[in-house]
């Protein structure tokens, strides 16, 4: 947290503004400020108001006033008290300066505190992947099926996806049960939205009829809704075994 030295100007000392560090912080809409309180009579005696300012632009003595003003500030606590402030409603990924000044009961105003600035995170990723909607059987032995389909986007169709989901039962698969279906090992990572990508199920069984679905999980999380659902039966190219005990009696 950076810090500043109080100067005593006028009847009240300029506020010495923080942000960051232990006792500020910063989402994506909002920033926590904290500052030493005053005196009404420069370190003596409780002040009156507060008059914090904030813009995208830096903050001087000379456009304080023009700055966007905070209205929910607390009421002055005695000097030497810590006090804070979380600013909302800001814009994701920007770049704020902020500056207070405090008055007395006359009111007397203070000269403008140091400027701190301090940018807010990015806007947090809300936006699922595209369920996959191509998903097809293309091959099938007594043992293994062959899925493919067309990757998707990580925001919809846009971007690359972090990891595929594809299950497979014996019984249909809809969103309510599919969790609850036999998880395909080692699928491929998804690649650029409009690529073919495929997969070989193993370990099934001879001439039985699977079904197949699959989710997308992009990095921060959000899943895609089911994609489509394909069945297809193994095959059973398994002859019986020669008999090889014939006799003749």
């Amino acid at each position: 947290m950076r810090t500043f030295r109080i100067l005593c100007l006028g009847p009240l000392l300029s506020i010495a503004l923080a942000v960051g560090g232990a006792r500020a912080q910063s989402t994506s809409n909002s920033v926590t400020l904290s500052w030493t309180t005053p005196g009404d009579d420069s370190l003596t005696g409780t002040a009156s108001q507060f008059d914090l300012r904030y813009s995208t632009t830096p903050i001087t003595a000379a456009n304080f006033l023009n700055a966007l003003r905070w209205a929910s500030m607390p009421a002055p606590s005695a000097p030497g008290t810590h006090q804070s402030v979380t600013v909302t409603g800001l814009n994701a990924a920007t770049t704020y300066y902020f500056a207070i000044k405090t008055a007395d009961d006359v009111p007397n105003w203070s000269l403008i505190s140091n400027v701190v600035s301090k940018t807010t995170a990015a806007a947090p990723d809300t936006i699922r992947p595209a369920p996959v909607a191509t998903l097809a059987v293309t091959g099938v032995t007594d043992s293994t099926a062959t899925l493919s389909w067309v990757a998707v986007g990580d925001d919809s169709l846009t971007g690359t996806a972090t990891a595929y989901d594809i299950r497979y039962s014996t019984t249909p698969i809809t969103a309510a049960n599919f969790t609850s279906a036999t998880v395909v090992s080692n699928p491929p990572l998804p690649a650029a939205p409009g690529t073919s990508q495929s997969v070989v199920v193993h370990n099934l069984a001879r001439q039985v009829t699977y079904y197949f679905a699959m989710r997308v999980r992009d990095d921060a999380g959000n899943i895609s809704a089911l994609s489509n659902v394909r069945n297809a039966t193994t095959t059973d190219t398994m002859p019986p075994a020669a008999i090889r005990d014939l006799t003749a009696g």
